[in-house]
């Protein structure tokens, strides 16, 4: 009797004990699901590192964007995208009303990406090879850099000198041009597009006093 007695308090212990490691382990697997994320916790991703649209600045510049400097609203007509062997640069003809503007945006290879807010210049008259320096009423531009790019043209760029106003989507041409500098901020930038010549002729201005509200 004292035999059997043994045997069942030995049995008794064993289930006491295999019930105690089942709740144990149970306990755990239950705290280690609530400390997972809902759903797929491989999938989960951190707070704040969904993607977020870059803005766009006025080096991308696109017909129908907004530009606001001084107080006014210039309206983005056309746009000249530059590729010199894979430097790229920026024109945009920007309109309010009558008061026509260029704005060249990183014509530069090195260093800062400078700004110029520039205007047509139909009186000063380029007929041949562009000289070392030019003067133009009081002010001595000398010559900075030359170069020859490719220049997609988008939207209504305007009469461009004495060539064909209207052109294609997305036109291609081939264009040589030459950037001159003066003291202070005066620039003035030729260019040549098949056998025409435009001047250009303005200030260095600073980026960021240039506000763009994308287009729709």
């Amino acid at each position: 009797m004292r035999r059997v007695l043994t045997y069942l308090l030995i049995a008794i212990l064993v289930m006491i004990g295999g019930a105690t490691t089942v709740g144990t382990l149970m306990y755990a697997a239950e705290k280690r699901r609530r400390g997972l994320p809902a759903g797929d916790g491989a999938r989960a991703l951190p707070a704040g590192s969904g993607d977020k649209l870059l803005e766009r600045t006025i080096r991308d510049l696109r017909p129908g964007d907004v530009l606001t400097m001084d107080g006014r609203d210039f309206l983005v007509e056309g746009v000249l995208s530059y590729d010199e062997d894979g430097h790229r640069w920026v024109a945009g003809r920007i309109v309010d009303g009558s008061d026509v503007r260029w704005l060249v945006v990183g014509i530069e290879r090195v260093g800062a990406a400078l700004t110029r807010l520039l205007q047509q210049d139909s009186e000063t008259e380029v007929s041949g090879y562009p000289p070392e320096a030019m003067v133009v009423g009081t002010v001595r531009y000398t010559l900075d850099k030359r170069g020859t790019a490719t220049a997609k043209l988008a939207g209504d760029v305007g009469p461009m000198g004495g060539m064909k106003a209207k052109r294609p989507a997305d036109h291609v041409e081939r264009c040589r041009w030459w950037l001159y500098d003066a003291a202070g901020d005066d620039t003035l930038i030729v260019e040549q597009w098949g056998g025409e010549y435009r001047v250009l002729r303005g200030k260095k201005v600073a980026g960021d006093t240039l506000d763009l509200i994308p287009g729709s």
